[in-house]
C-alpha cells in the first residue's frame, strides 16, 4: 500500500510537471541531433610501414626502434601532407588530416601479448575519406612524408657522424705529421726519436679505423625503412550514430532528465503538495482533503449531485465540523486561508449545505467584502447584506431586521456581502449577528477574507467558535501558512483544523466563459422563498420529487473533466472536491 502511495505522489508531480518533460525531451533530441556524431559513409584505406633501425631511432639493444614514439612522429607531420595535398584537395585541413588519420604501432598483438614487448618494427598507417581516391592518396602521402621525415633525420645525423669523423681524421693526420717531423729532427738512438715512433704506431691504427668508418658510411645507402606494399583498396564502413537511434537516444535522456528535473523541483518547491507538511506547519489536523473538481463534483456539489462521493466527504466534514468543542456546542464557523484563490468559498458553502442537510439551520455569512463570491453564486449582487448592515446601526434589532430580509437558496439563510462600499468591520455589529443567529437556532458559516492579508479574517476569526484553513497544494506558501498560525494565535483564534484543497494550478473554463447567473433550486426543496425548518430535508427519500440540475451545474457542457485525486489518510475526515471562479461549478470559487 506503501509503495502505490509512493507511486502515486511521483505519478502526480510528473503530470504536474508535462512541461519540464516536453522541454527536456525536445532539448535533448535537438543536443543528439546536433551534437552527437551523426552517421556518414567513408572507405578506409591502409598501408603497413617497415621501420629499418638506424641512427636517428632512439631505442635499446633489444629494441632498436621506439615503435610508439614514431606513431607520435608519424601523427605531427600533418601540415606537410595538407600542403602537399591542398591542390588536389582544397577542402582539406589539418583537423581533418589529424581527425581521419590513424598511425597505430606494434600491429602484431599477439607477440605483444606474448612478448610484453612492442617490437614489431612496423607501423599501420590508415585513412578514412568520403571517396576511394581521397582515401588512398591521403594515405600513400601521409605514409610518403614521414618517410621523407624519417629519411631526412637519419641524414642529418649521419652528416653529423661524418663531420665528427672528418675532425678526428684531421687530429690524428695533423699529429701523425708532428710525430714524423720529432723523428726526422732527433738521432735514432735518441729518447725523442723512440718516443715518437712508439706513439705513431699507435696512432696509425686509429687512424685506418676512422678511414674505414667514414668509407662504410659514405659507401652503403641510408635505408630507413619502406612500404611494405601498396596502399590497400578502400572498405566501405559507416561511423557515427543513425538519426533514428540518435532520436531514441535523445528522448530517452529528456525522460531521465525530465524526471531528474521534476523532483528536484518538487522538493525544491515551498508550496504546500500534502497534508502532512500542512499538518507540521500550521499544528493541527488536515479535516478535509479536496480534491479536484469532475463533471459529478461540481462547485455546488453538496446540492445538486447529492449521491456523489464528494457530496458524502463534505457531509463527513459537516459531521466534524458539529462535533462539540471543549464541552460547548459550535454555533459560528469561520473558513478561512493565508491568500486569494484559495477555495475558501467553495469550502464554506458546500460545508453550510452539509450542514443544513444534518438538520441545523444554517447563517451563511458573505464576509469576504472585496469578492463577493457568494453574492455572484446565488445570484444576490444586488440584494442588501453585510455592508448595508454595517452602515447602520449594527446593533440587535439591525442584525434581526437583516436576517428576517436575508433571502435563502437551497435551504440554507444567506447574508450576502450587500451593495455599496466597504465600511470598518465592527466586532460589536459581528457580535449582534451572532447573537441573533443564536437566538433563531442557527449556527453561522462566514466565508471570511484571506486572514494573512486582510484584517476582517482575523477579526472574524477571533470571535468564532472554530476556524478552518483552507490551503491549496501548488499555490499556498508555507512560509505563509506558519505566518498565518502566529497571526491566529496572536488573536487566539481556535483553529479546529485545515481543509487541502488539491484543485489544478490552471483554469479549467476556456478563455471568455462567462458567469452563469443565479442558482436555482431542484424541484421540491423547501425553503426556497423562506427559511424552514424543514430545509434539512433536501435531498431525503420521502421528497415528491428528485432534485434537477441547476444552472451552475448545466454550465459544466464542454468544459474538460479534471482528473480526480482522492486520497484519504488519517487524520483526514473528508475529500471535498473543489473549482477555480465562483460563477461556475468548474471555476474555483476564492
Amino acid at each position: 500500500m506503501d509503495e502505490e502511495l509512493e507511486l502515486g505522489h511521483y505519478g502526480r508531480i510528473f503530470k504536474r510537471n508535462w512541461w519540464i518533460f516536453a522541454l527536456s525531451i525536445v532539448s535533448m533530441v535537438l543536443f543528439a541531433v546536433l551534437l552527437l556524431p551523426g552517421q556518414r559513409d567513408f572507405y578506409e584505406s591502409r598501408i603497413s610501414f617497415r621501420l629499418v633501425p638506424s641512427d636517428g631511432d632512439v631505442g635499446t639493444f633489444n629494441d632498436p626502434v621506439n615503435e610508439e614514439t614514431e606513431a607520435i612522429i608519424a601523427k605531427s607531420l600533418g601540415d606537410t601532407v595538407v600542403e602537399r595535398m591542398i591542390g588536389t584537395y582544397p577542402e582539406l585541413t589539418l583537423e581533418g588530416w589529424n581527425e581521419n588519420l590513424a598511425v597505430s604501432a606494434c600491429a602484431d598483438t599477439a607477440a605483444l601479448i606474448v612478448t610484453n614487448t612492442c617490437n614489431t618494427q612496423i607501423l599501420d598507417f590508415s585513412y578514412r575519406a568520403g571517396s576511394p581516391q581521397k582515401a588512398i592518396d591521403l594515405v600513400e602521402t601521409s605514409a610518403e612524408v614521414y618517410r621523407e621525415a624519417r629519411f631526412e633525420r637519419a641524414s642529418v645525423i649521419r652528416d653529423n657522424t661524418l663531420g665528427q669523423l672528418g675532425s678526428q681524421l684531421e687530429d690524428l693526420d695533423l699529429r701523425i705529421q708532428t710525430e714524423e717531423a720529432i723523428l726526422q729532427n732527433n738521432d735514432s738512438d735518441s729518447v725523442e726519436y723512440l718516443l715518437a715512433e712508439i706513439r705513431l704506431r699507435r696512432i696509425e691504427p686509429e687512424r685506418l679505423e676512422l678511414r674505414s668508418s667514414i668509407l662504410q658510411l659514405t659507401s652503403s645507402p641510408l635505408d630507413v625503412g619502406s612500404q611494405l606494399s601498396s596502399a590497400s583498396t578502400p572498405e566501405a564502413n559507416s561511423s557515427g550514430i543513425p538519426l533514428p537511434l540518435s532520436v531514441v537516444a535523445g528522448i530517452l535522456m529528456g525522460l531521465l532528465l525530465g524526471a531528474l528535473a521534476s523532483v528536484l523541483s518538487d522538493r525544491l518547491d515551498r508550496r504546500v503538495s500534502s497534508a502532512a507538511e500542512t499538518e507540521a506547519d500550521l499544528g493541527v489536523p488536515v479535516l478535509g482533503d479536496i480534491p479536484r473538481i469532475t463533471e459529478g463534483s461540481p462547485a455546488l456539489v453538496t446540492a445538486v449531485s447529492q449521491e456523489t462521493e464528494g457530496a458524502e466527504a463534505f457531509r463527513r466534514l459537516a459531521a466534524a465540523a458539529l462535533a462539540p468543542r471543549n464541552g460547548f456546542v459550535v454555533d459560528s464557523i469561520a473558513v478561512t486561508g493565508a491568500n486569494e484563490n484559495e477555495g475558501r468559498t467553495t469550502a464554506a458553502v458546500n460545508l453550510a449545505l452539509a450542514i443544513s442537510q444534518s438538520g441545523r439551520n444554517v447563517l451563511l455569512i458573505g464576509a469576504d467584502r472585496r469578492n463577493e463570491s457568494v453574492d455572484q453564486l446565488f445570484g444576490l449582487s444586488l440584494e442588501p447584506g453585510l455592508n448595508d448592515f454595517l452602515r447602520s446601526k449594527a446593533d440587535l434589532e439591525a442584525a434581526r431586521a437583516a436576517l428576517d430580509a436575508a433571502p435563502v437558496r437551497l435551504g440554507i439563510t444567506i447574508l450576502p456581502t450587500g451593495v455599496g462600499g466597504t465600511t470598518p468591520l465592527s466586532n460589536n455589529g459581528v457580535a449582534a449577528l451572532l447573537a441573533i443567529a443564536q437566538e433563531r437556532n442557527m449556527i453561522a458559516v462566514f466565508d471570511t477574507p484571506p486572514a494573512l492579508t486582510h484584517a476582517d479574517g482575523l477579526q472574524i476569526a477571533a470571535v468564532a467558535d472554530a476556524v478552518y484553513i483552507v490551503a491549496a497544494v501548488g499555490r499556498t506558501r508555507r512560509s505563509e501558512l506558519n505566518e498565518l498560525r502566529v497571526q491566529l494565535l496572536n488573536v487566539q483564534a481556535d483553529v479546529v483544523g485545515a481543509i487541502i484543497n488539491r484543485n489544478s494550478r490552471l483554469s479549467l473554463l476556456p478563455s471568455g466563459f462567462g458567469d452563469v447567473g443565479a442558482v436555482s433550486v431542484p424541484t421540491g426543496v423547501p425553503g426556497n422563498a423562506s427559511a424552514s425548518a424543514a430545509a434539512h430535508q433536501f435531498g431525503s427519500k420521502g421528497r415528491a420529487t428528485a432534485p434537477q440540475a441547476s444552472p451552475v451545474a448545466n454550465a459544466r457542457d464542454g468544459v474538460e473533466d479534471a482528473e480526480v485525486v482522492a486520497e484519504v489518510d488519517d487524520p483526514v475526515i473528508a475529500a471535498v472536491p473543489d473549482v477555480e471562479t465562483a460563477a461556475d461549478p468548474y471555476e474555483e470559487i476564492a
